[in-house]
């Protein structure tokens, strides 16, 4: 967001820079998880990247609640979240694997064509994504409205998608080492699935009933309580859940869009 002020306007309210602040935030975590993945210090690096996504989280909400966002915004949060969850995943994944002594031969070839083609997809979703954001293209997203679903898995997802094996190595409670194949592997699809089409799971298209209300902050707590007891097992079940969400998404888009088109009336055909 940044903030054009008029000849006669020297000041402006310290509120509109909350989101700003948030993005910086994001963006100074993702540099400490590249510090902290050169050490290497596994715990912080991967605490580095979940603050990073819970700051991403705010600021966008901050703007909205707001009513102060701009492309000057979009284009800093797009940068922050490429170097939180695009380069830093990357490298912290790559740099896990370097120090178990596993990346030899063709093995570190694969692993490091997986890990940029992560860091690419990341770069090319989050350049797409910018450029349809409301602030850049707003006669778009008035015509078109707001979509259910995202398309493409979004960056903070598919880093913590990506991380499901550190995270599993670096909880106490479970510390299971993932073979390197599968980690190279899951890189390399995440990093194809977040340039793709397909819809995503979107808090935005979530309902829910009165009576869902309870049930839905006893869930939280508990999460909360899981959260502090077993911090990265929890988040490796979290990023396992969405990623099982993908196919159960896209089937679901796709019969709303079969039985909108269903709907839909016919137009007469003119003779």
């Amino acid at each position: 967001m940044f903030l054009k002020l008029g000849p006669k306007r020297k000041e402006f309210p310290l509120a509109a820079l909350i989101p700003n602040l948030l993005t910086t935030l994001a963006l100074c975590c993702g540099l400490a998880a590249l510090h902290y993945a050169m050490k290497p210090n596994w715990d912080r690096a991967l605490g580095a990247v979940v603050l990073a996504g819970i700051f991403d989280a705010l600021d966008g909400r901050a703007a909205r609640l707001l009513r102060v966002t701009s492309g000057f915004g979009a284009i800093l949060d797009s940068l922050s979240d490429f170097l939180a969850f695009g380069v830093a995943p990357a490298v912290i994944l790559h740099q896990w694997l370097v120090s178990q002594g596993v990346l030899k031969g063709a093995l570190g070839v694969f692993a490091l064509a997986a890990f940029i083609t992560y860091a690419l997809g990341a770069a090319l979703r989050l350049a797409r994504f910018t450029a349809d954001a409301p602030a850049m293209n707003p006669a778009r997203h008035a015509h078109e409205g707001v979509s259910h679903y995202f398309h493409g898995m979004p960056s903070p997802a598919a880093a913590g998608v990506a991380l499901i094996p550190a995270f599993l190595a670096n909880s106490e409670s479970y510390a299971w080492n993932m073979p390197p194949e599968w980690v190279i592997a899951l890189a390399f699809v995440i990093g194809v699935l977040m340039v793709t089409r397909i819809p995503m799971f979107s808090l935005k298209s979530v309902r829910l009933g009165r009576r869902s209300v309870a049930p839905l902050l006893v869930g939280v707590g508990l999460l909360a309580a899981a959260m502090v007891r077993y911090p990265f097992l929890t988040l490796a079940g979290i990023s396992t859940l969405y990623a099982l969400s993908i196919p159960l998404t896209a089937i679901q888009s796709w019969r709303r869009r079969a039985a909108s088109r269903d709907a839909a009336p016919e137009r007469p055909v003119s003779t």
